[in-house]
């Protein structure tokens, strides 16, 4: 169970998936809990209206083909579709062997579909195809909901958490200036909806009722991380380093609620731990608790400092089916306190992060805001490792859009 989407395949082809992995039934291992970036340490077993289910881990639900053939992206039940990635995987190589630069096309794709019976029946599949000549089109398989918009073209929708980011499309397309009149030139209007989507549901993830009640993303299991992907006629536009900043206004204070930063990892080919996962998505959390600050220092200098910071990799689900029982990683819930040997590594000389995108509660509404620079000089934020913690520091023109935005709806 999860979410999916494909976005404006005609024109600008975008994907979303959710990394949440959910199995039905009580969970039966030891360790009964796994890392979320919004909530933190949070228990595996659950329960709706079917009955009980737990999560089993965070994965991935997304595939590069090879020769830049283009993406697929996965719903519904996992052993199934990794049957079909078995199959799939051993067509492709066929296929490569006669002609090692041949492009995986749709056909490929039906052939091992029909030969599965009623099992490709169990899952749903969306993606783009490239022919290696500039053309794109769409792959879908068994979608539930599609969709026209205004802004986006046609989007094709799968997964358990089908009706709420359906709501959450629409929602932003009625909010969209039209397109003639697009301001931006460094990000198209379908990628702004697909990076405002994701921070979108990774800011509602953090509700306390997450899971408790119907209609949040837990009990409807999909949720946890949401990726999105580009895909261009000359391949794919990996999920961009982004940071994540929900602040809340109340009572005239300020509070940050959340502080994350996500960004897509390529592991070293020699890794045998990560043999074929072509990304990893490593989220970090710096804030899970709410803290007071300073509305002044929206003015001045606005940097939030961190003794310990917590992450989780997110490795494509696919690995897990093949890795051997005696890997380290043989449960992979990769999650925990990051060590300082990894934040110096990353950050000991300060990194860049060009974008970020802001979520200000005030007044019961939440006000949100995308800020991207293309130029790393005006990056909107820094991440820096020294003397053992770790600080966060946003642009002076970061710090005044914030506080236009509380100025505003206090009014």
């Amino acid at each position: 169970m999860t979410v999916i989407a494909l976005i404006n395949p005609e024109h600008d082809p975008h994907l979303i998936a959710d990394c949440l992995i959910s199995a039905d039934g009580p969970d039966k291992r030891q360790s009964m809990s796994v890392w979320v970036p919004s909530l933190g340490l949070i228990p595996t077993d659950w329960h709706d209206a079917d009955g009980p289910f737990h999560i089993a881990r965070m994965g991935r639900k997304t595939y590069i083909l090879p020769n830049n053939s283009g993406m697929l992206a996965f719903a519904g039940d996992c052993r199934s579709a990794y049957e079909f990635w078995v199959e799939l995987a051993k067509s492709i190589d066929i296929k490569l062997g006669y002609q090692p630069d041949a492009m995986i096309d749709a056909n490929t794709i039906d052939q091992v579909l029909m030969g599965m019976g009623q099992t490709a029946g169990a899952f749903h599949m969306l993606g783009v195809l490239l022919d290696g000549k500039g053309g794109k089109c769409a792959y879908t398989h068994r979608p539930e909901a599609t969709m026209t918009t205004q802004n986006f073209g046609t989007c094709y929708l799968a997964g358990s958490g089908t009706n709420q980011l359906k709501q959450r499309i629409e929602t932003e397309d009625e909010r969209f200036a039209p397109l003639d009149e697009w301001p931006w030139t460094h990000i198209s209007p379908t990628e702004e909806l697909a990076e405002s989507l994701c921070s979108n549901m990774l800011y509602y993830e953090s509700d306390i009722n997450n899971g408790r009640k119907p209609n949040t993303p837990i009990h409807d299991r999909f949720g946890g991380f949401y990726e999105w992907y580009g895909i261009k006629s000359i391949g794919i536009k990996t999920t961009p380093p982004r940071i994540d900043l929900n602040i809340l206004v109340k009572d005239d204070a300020l509070y940050l609620t959340r502080l994350h930063f996500s960004e897509s990892a390529h592991p070293a080919v020699d890794d045998p731990d990560f043999k074929g996962s072509q990304i990893i998505l490593k989220v970090l959390t710096f804030c899970l608790r709410t803290q007071e600050f300073d509305p002044h220092r929206l003015f001045d200098n606005l940097v939030f400092t961190f003794e310990q910071v917590e992450g989780v990799l997110i490795e494509r689900f696919f690995n897990h089916y093949e890795r051997d029982a005696s890997s380290p990683l043989s449960d992979p819930r990769i999650s925990g306190i990051v060590p300082a040997d990894v934040l110096q590594r990353d950050f000991g000389e300060g990194l860049p992060v060009k974008r970020v995108r802001l979520i200000v509660s005030v007044n019961g509404y939440a006000v949100v805001k995308g800020v991207t620079e293309s130029d790393e000089s005006l990056a909107p934020a820094r991440i820096q490792y020294a003397n053992g913690q770790v600080s966060v520091a946003f642009s002076e023109k970061t710090g005044l859009l914030i506080a236009d935005i509380v100025r505003r709806h206090l009014q």
